[in-house]
């Protein structure tokens, strides 16, 4: 008889210790998977343990070996099974993680270390750790039942597919609260080593900008709109919801349906790996997130001993720093790396940035790192009767890492909360102890405090269950019956009419330029509203909503249509890398051009080749933005200042030349240049980036050039309204459901996307029994 080891012989155990369960007993789960168009799964169970166990064994169906390869990667086991040098997984193909597996290993071992992986889990309400452990459950049991060798392709048995723990789940929840903070510092963790002997001390602080650019936008957005009661032609509201959020990886959605007769009726989607839908709807509330412009960390800087660069002076002390060695397996092999922690977390540094000299070192405080509170929040907004307790959850409860909350009712209420974990700073303490260096940082979401003085440290708030945070009724919430709106902006614009104001600069800022989606998001609704938009009447349904997700307008091309003629009356050439370009073809293309991202729309790829790399130019604007009038300015380009236009031109000549070398015909429809290959064949992909398409869709050259692969944008897109029945609910999932490239459902909604058809979502028994694609599985143990 041939020895069972490794995986095997786990499963072998596991199945035999079910089996003897079940034969003494009825079944500890039982779900059923009633599936639906789309294979979007409806699981219904009549307990916390066997609804997650449904649900699990659901999302394992579709998205094992994605799921399977990113519990490695969160355990910080990359090494051990793949090459230390090489980058990879779920987390690179998302554009979370940019680091190579050696150094992704060392983070996940440092932040989720044994001890605060236990104390998560310590942490979770019960119903929570039911719903979790069920979870887990119905992922080991599809494991078992489909066997190692049975897998999908990409994970078919590969010595790094195991059964799952709740310490899994506990990990990767850990991973994405910190997706806004210590996530975009791995490389400055690893990078952080005490300065050789004799090393210059630092003369002046150093230069922040690449870390404000990718900390201020680290790569998730979205849009979403609620309507209130005056702005909806029934009285009821209505929910606008896209996130946008990468096409690949572990950042992907996975739409579902969870019920508990009595108890719970909640359909939307979530990340990977939660047990609770994290947008949505119920019969009577409908939300969305928006990613939101709080900072969620603070950078210390440390004034040190010159005899000594790991002790640091906080008032008349003098502390040393605390090396925490953390070990990570290399193949078979031990290796070891030395972080270095203060009081207010641990030292980060950056060669030519931030750097650790003889006299400074700068910490990171991350006020994520003790929120373990993530699916305990969904849990309790997904079960919320009414939308005054879900506003009042999610301010109690405070486990929003960094996003928005934009919701609307059946009773006509539109609602906005900024309430995420943000540390806790007044605009007194940012005033007093962020030094002059360090002050334009603030704006991009940087904040560098005086580590030197213990009265610059996060203020502390009695009754919290976290310390040194805002608290969640100290944070931006506007109520409103006509609209609330985000577009990753400030909470400052929520509501044109109704400004949010005075908050610190760490949580919201106001009186600033607002991005060109939130601007186009406002006209429009402000046009729908007083019936300038050319419809009938005054109000919003939900055609008239959806015409703002899909027309797939370009905010910026309407608003510079008029000075494109003017800057293109007379094109003549311009030239570049010592070639002649003329610009009489670009121009024609530009004036004629319809101003979308559509996909038969011809103009859009050069546009955004020309003006993405202007839009920042000083001066560049006729009228300057006023904060008087945020929602029209800036506006006019400088076309009678000669460097201005010379910048212009010449940045047109390098489109048509960046275009060339990209194989990028920009005379052919946007269809014909953006799009992926499904198993239906070729469908194009509408949207455009640059923070100004409502229908934001990111692209990447494809290899060898000639067309964009799409990455990141519009994802989960729901509009619900309501009536006397229950919700009316059309939503899509861009992607699909499944990221298995075999499976029907891994590219069966990219057509639907295309063309912007929202399919209407089933939630009553009645509808799901009726849907054409209907059929149902009991899975129990």
């Amino acid at each position: 008889m041939r020895k069972r080891t490794g995986l095997g012989l786990l499963l072998g155990l596991w199945a035999v210790a079910e089996t003897s369960a079940l034969a003494a007993g009825s079944p500890h789960y039982t779900a059923e998977i009633r599936r639906t168009s789309f294979g979007i799964p409806h699981i219904k169970a009549a307990d916390e343990a066997s609804l997650g166990f449904g649900l699990g064994y659901a999302y394992a169906q579709d998205n094992f070996c994605m799921f399977a390869e990113e519990m490695v990667t969160v355990a910080g086991e990359r090494s051990r099974y793949f090459a230390p040098e090489a980058t990879g997984g779920p987390d690179i193909d998302s554009g979370s993680v940019r680091a190579d597996n050696r150094t992704s290993d060392y983070y996940f071992r440092l932040v989720n270390e044994p001890a605060e992986v236990a104390a998560a889990w310590n942490g979770q309400p019960a119903p929570v750790k039911a719903r979790v452990t069920g979870y887990v459950a119905g992922i080991n049991r599809y494991l078992a039942d489909t066997g190692a060798a049975a897998l999908p392709v990409a994970c078919r048995s590969k010595p790094w597919v195991r059964p799952l723990t709740t310490d899994d789940i506990m990990r990767l929840m850990r991973r994405y609260a910190l997706e806004g903070s210590s996530l975009q510092f791995v490389n400055e963790l690893i990078g952080a080593r005490p300065p050789a002997p004799g090393a210059a001390g630092a003369e002046v602080a150093a230069d922040f900008s690449a870390l404000a650019r990718r900390t201020a936008s680290y790569g998730v957005g979205s849009n979403a709109v609620a309507l209130g009661k005056d702005a909806t032609s029934d009285g009821r509201g209505l929910l606008l919801g896209n996130p946008h959020y990468p096409w690949q990886g572990i950042l992907r959605f996975y739409q579902f349906h969870l019920t508990m007769p009595g108890q719970l009726d909640v359909m939307g989607a979530a990340l990977a790996g939660l047990p609770v839908v994290n947008i949505g709807f119920t019969r009577d509330i409908a939300w969305s997130h928006t990613v939101n412009t709080s900072a969620h960390f603070t950078l210390h800087a440390l004034t040190l001993d010159p005899a000594d660069p790991t002790r640091y002076r906080v008032g008349d002390r003098w502390l040393t720093m605390e090396k925490k060695a953390v070990s990570i397996a290399v193949g078979d092999k031990a290796e070891s790396h030395d972080f270095w922690q203060t009081i207010y977390g641990p030292v980060v540094a950056k060669p030519g940035a931030f750097e650790w000299s003889a006299t400074t070192a700068y910490a990171l405080g991350d006020a994520n790192a003790d929120n373990n509170r993530m699916i305990e929040m969904w849990h309790a907004m997904d079960s919320a009767p009414t939308l005054a307790v879900l506003a009042s959850r999610v301010q109690s409860v405070l486990g929003l890492p960094w996003v928005n909350t934009i919701a609307a009712d059946r009773d006509g209420r539109a609602l906005y909360l900024g309430v995420t974990v943000v540390p806790n700073i007044s605009a007194e303490k940012q005033a007093r102890c962020v030094a002059e260096p360090y002050r334009a940082l603030v704006a991009s979401g940087v904040m560098v405090l005086d580590g030197s003085d213990p009265a610059c440290g996060w203020d502390q708030v009695s009754g919290l269950r976290q310390s040194g945070v805002v608290p969640g009724d100290r944070l931006p919430l506007l109520w409103r019956s006509d609209y609330v709106q985000n577009s990753n902006d400030s909470a400052w614009l929520t509501n044109a009419r109704t400004p949010l104001t005075g908050y610190p600069e760490i949580v919201s800022a106001q009186d600033v330029a607002q991005g060109g989606r939130t601007r186009m998001g406002i006209e429009q609704i402000d046009a729908r509203l007083a019936g300038t938009d050319g419809r009938p009447g005054k109000r919003f349904d939900a055609r008239s909503l959806h015409d703002i997700a899909f027309s797939n307008r370009v905010f910026y091309g309407g608003l510079l249509h008029g000075d494109i003629k003017r800057l293109c009356a007379e094109p003549g050439s311009v030239v570049v890398e010592g070639e002649t370009i003329d610009l009489a073809a670009p121009c024609a293309t530009l004036t004629a051009w319809d101003g979308t991202a559509s996909p038969a729309s011809i103009g859009y790829p050069l546009f955004a080749a020309w003006w993405n790399p202007l839009e920042g130019t000083p001066g560049l604007w006729t009228v300057p933005f006023d904060a008087h009038h945020p929602v029209t300015t800036p506006h006019g380009l400088k076309l009678d200042d000669p460097a201005i236009r010379t910048q212009l031109r010449e940045g047109l000549g390098k489109a048509v030349v960046a275009q060339r070398k990209n194989g990028i015909d920009w005379t052919r429809p946007w269809g014909d240049i953006q799009y992926i290959d499904t198993r239906a064949g070729r469908v194009p992909v509408p949207g455009g980036a640059g923070g100004d398409v409502y229908n934001s869709m990111y692209s990447v050259l494809a290899p060898g050039g000639g067309h964009m692969v799409p990455t990141l944008g519009s994802s989960y897109i729901q509009i619900v309204g309501f009536d006397d029945d229950g919700p009316v609910a059309k939503a899509l999932l861009a992607y699909s459901n499944s990221s298995d490239p075999a499976s029907p459902h891994s590219d069966d909604q990219a057509a639907s996307f295309a063309v912007g058809e929202l399919k209407p979502q089933p939630f009553t028994d009645a509808q799901i029994k009726a849907d054409p694609a209907y059929r149902t599985m009991t899975v129990a143990q």
